[in-house]
C-alpha cells in the first residue's frame, strides 16, 4: 500500500510541473559545450516532453535515467531550451491540458509503433531552430503539423533574448519512430535528488 501510495504521490508531483528547462529573456548565449534550441509550439495549452536519448537502426530510444532537456507549454508561441553538446533529442510525449493554466488535468500523447517523433543532435556552441510544431485533436488521436519559419522565430529572439540576437541557425531535423510500445506498459519515474552541501 506504501508504495501505491508513493506512486500517486509521483503522479501527482509530476503533473503538477507545468515547465522544466524553459529558459527566460535574462539567457546569455550558450557556450562551446552546449546549444539553445527554439521551437514554435502551437496551441498554447499543449506541453511537449524533450528528452535525451539515442538513435539504433533508425529507432530513437529514450534514456530513461536522464530529466527531460524540456518540458514546457510555449510562452509567446515558442518553446526555448538548451541542452548538451553531443546529446540527441526528441519529443517524447505531448500533454494535451485545458488551457495553459491548468495543472492537473489533462492527457499525454507519447509516439509510438510506426509514429514519427521529431528527433535532433544537438550541435556544439549554437543558436538553433527547429521548427514549428502544430497539434489538433482528430477524433481521439493527436494530429501533428510541421512548418518552418525562422524569420519569426529570429524576430522572437532579437525582441526578447538579448544575448541570442542575430545568432539563430536553421537545422534540420529527422523524423524518427521511437521505442515506446502502443501498449500500456508500466510507468517508471526516476526520482533526481540534488546533493546536499
Amino acid at each position: 500500500m506504501k508504495r501505491a501510495g508513493l506512486v500517486a504521490s509521483l503522479l501527482v508531483l509530476l503533473n503538477g510541473c507545468t515547465s522544466v528547462g524553459l529558459l527566460d529573456g535574462t539567457t546569455p548565449a550558450p557556450t562551446d559545450n552546449e546549444s539553445i534550441f527554439i521551437m514554435g509550439v502551437a496551441p498554447d495549452n499543449y506541453r511537449v516532453s524533450l528528452f535525451p536519448g539515442s538513435i539504433k537502426d533508425g529507432v530513437f530510444h529514450q534514456n530513461i535515467f536522464r530529466s527531460a532537456a524540456v518540458y514546457a507549454a510555449a510562452k509567446d508561441g515558442y518553446v526555448i531550451g538548451k541542452s548538451s553538446a553531443g546529446d540527441v533529442l526528441a519529443i517524447t510525449n505531448v500533454r494535451v491540458v485545458k488551457d495553459s493554466s491548468s495543472v492537473l488535468q489533462g492527457a499525454n500523447f507519447k509516439p509510438c509503433g510506426n509514429v514519427k517523433t521529431m528527433v535532433f543532435a544537438v550541435p556544439k556552441g549554437k543558436v538553433i531552430y527547429l521548427g514549428d510544431v502544430a497539434y489538433q485533436f482528430v477524433g481521439q488521436k493527436v494530429e501533428v503539423h510541421y512548418g518552418q519559419n525562422i524569420e519569426a522565430a529570429q524576430a522572437y529572439l532579437d525582441k526578447n533574448f538579448p544575448a541570442l540576437r542575430g545568432k539563430l541557425e536553421s537545422l534540420p531535423v529527422d523524423l524518427l519512430p521511437s521505442q515506446t510500445s502502443c501498449t500500456a506498459t508500466p510507468m517508471y519515474f526516476p526520482v533526481y535528488i540534488g546533493k546536499s552541501r
